[in-house]
């Protein structure tokens, strides 16, 4: 659930910006004091102190691949330091964290106060995300906020927890649908590594919450002396922010969740809701193809083009297409139908070139190209997902549920379900293995600042649905943004609308209101 990446990660320049943030980093009027060195930090003390090198990775996500210039002269002025909290906030004098800030200062003239971000994962460092906001589309926020990015604990540079046994867990070639022997296979090796990591310090991963991060959140507010803290979240930040909201309301500013995670905290509940968004977008895919009939020669109804395309699938799974350029069968097919809107063109070429028993051309087929999300810290991420939802104890569960996926949702119910609560073999589970949360999640409600969700109409990592349900029960307003994107929107063509919403502009977040980039 991965969000706010700066679009030009997709074709990585290779720019290198060695040390930029070392040299950068020490100047700069911004409001909270050094604590005094030589002591052991106080719980919810923020010491300033020296930017630490950006990787190559940090730098190329949050802003030196499409804004270089704009990337270095804000990292000049960017603070960095640590926050000191309890690692369990119900034992707050027992071990501790020391999780890492970066602070853009303000460029307006008046008070300024903190907007706290958050990109998701759940996992990914979100330390340099005020580089990447302020590099971008909604760069008009450092008009009056301070931007602050906070690497969430287990992550980044937060003390990162890490299962390399379970990291390095290979799931190996995966055919069209798994059998129930090669999935409990899997759910059992998996279950074993999480067994190992958990035994090896179960207190860092009992810390490992949304609830504790939540917490965090309000002792970084009390750490920058603001009476009230404004919030961006995308994806799995969405959680955070709803719980923040839920367990500090007299003290939630202005907060905005794109990308917004269900409520529901059931697993379950959430596989099934992103394999049906899937499923209609597939449907929305056929009407599309149908519409454009004399380029891609698929059929001239909706219907016409899914009987087409299910029959090609049938035919390259019982006899895949072999050349010289590679292997099409059942899994290359089911990346093609499963294309988001923005890939429509290039998907719908190379589909019409297999129904002609041809390789789709060159680089741009369409077919999807698998990379690894950059700065997640994985062990983490799952840790933190699995405490937010209410995960099947066994294997046997979780297979049902595939099961009646595969039969509810017959093109793609079969699939890996695009959610990172899905093991890399569809049927199980990433919390596999993990003890259940000894504390249930926070129930969303409602809190004093105002609050808009922005979901994106055709996405299906976090879809439509969940947003609404989001809404009622938490109140505020709802934009939808009229693209299949996972986050994104301030740095897109809707961008307004988000430095609207902050400013408190009148008619920023109208309830039912559309923004098409």
């Amino acid at each position: 659930m991965g969000g706010a990446r700066s679009r030009g990660v997709r074709t990585v320049a290779g720019v290198m910006l060695a040390g930029l943030l070392a040299a950068a980093c020490a100047d700069g009027d911004v409001r909270p004091q050094a604590a005094a060195t030589g002591t052991r930090p106080r719980t919810g003390e923020l010491t300033w102190g020296t930017c630490p090198e950006p990787s190559e990775a940090e730098a190329q996500v949050w802003g030196a691949a499409e804004h270089r210039p704009a990337y270095a002269r804000h990292a000049a002025r960017l603070r960095c330091g640590t926050l000191t909290v309890p690692a369990d906030w119900t034992a707050p004098q027992g071990r501790r964290l020391e999780l890492a800030v970066a602070l853009l200062p303000s460029t307006g003239d008046g008070p300024a106060e903190p907007l706290a971000l958050n990109p998701g994962g759940p996992g990914v460092s979100g330390r340099l995300m005020p580089i990447g906001i302020a590099s971008g589309g909604a760069r008009a926020l450092l008009d009056r906020y301070d931007l602050v990015g906070l690497d969430v604990r287990g992550t980044g540079r937060s003390g990162p927890a890490t299962c390399p046994a379970a990291e390095s867990l290979d799931a190996g070639p995966q055919p069209a649908a798994p059998t129930h022997r090669t999935a409990r296979a899997y759910w059992n090796r998996l279950a074993r590594a999480h067994a190992t990591c958990a035994e090896a310090d179960p207190a860092q991963l009992a810390s490992l919450t949304t609830t504790n991060a939540a917490h965090d959140l309000d002792a970084l507010r009390r750490a920058l002396s603001a009476p009230r803290l404004h919030y961006y979240g995308v994806s799995w930040g969405t959680s955070l922010g709803a719980t923040y909201r839920t367990l500090f309301p007299t003290h939630s500013g202005r907060t905005l969740l794109e990308s917004v995670v269900s409520p529901d905290p059931d697993l379950r509940g959430l596989l099934d809701g992103v394999t049906r968004a899937r499923e209609q977008r597939f449907e929305h895919f056929t009407a599309w193809l149908a519409a454009r009939s004399d380029r891609y020669g698929l059929g001239t109804t909706a219907d016409e083009v899914r009987t087409r395309l299910l029959s090609l699938r049938g035919r390259l799974t019982t006899r895949p297409l072999r050349t010289s350029d590679g292997t099409y069968g059942r899994v290359e097919t089911d990346q093609y139908l499963d294309a988001e809107p923005a890939d429509r063109a290039g998907a719908g070429a190379a589909l019409s070139s297999l129904a002609r028993g041809r390789a789709p051309a060159g680089d741009g087929d369409g077919k999807p190209r698998a990379a690894a999300p950059p700065l997640v810290a994985p062990f983490a991420g799952t840790a933190l997902l699995c405490s937010q939802v209410t995960h099947a104890a066994s294997f046997a569960e979780q297979w049902s549920a595939y099961g009646e996926r595969r039969a509810a949702y017959p093109v793609l119910g079969a699939t890996r379900p695009m959610f990172p609560g899905s093991g890399e073999v569809p049927g199980t589970s990433t919390c596999a293995g993990l003890p259940a949360p000894e504390r249930p999640p926070v129930e969303p409600g409602r809190a004093d600042g105002p609050l808009l969700l922005v979901a994106h109409r055709d996405e299906v990592i976090t879809p439509l649905p969940w947003a609404r349900a989001m809404r009622a029960r938490t109140g505020g307003s709802l934009l939808v943004v009229g693209d299949g994107e996972h986050g994104g929107v301030a740095g897109g063509g809707c961008a307004g609308r988000v430095v609207g919403f902050f400013a408190g502009e009148e008619g920023a977040a109208v309830e039912g209101g559309v923004c098409e980039p």
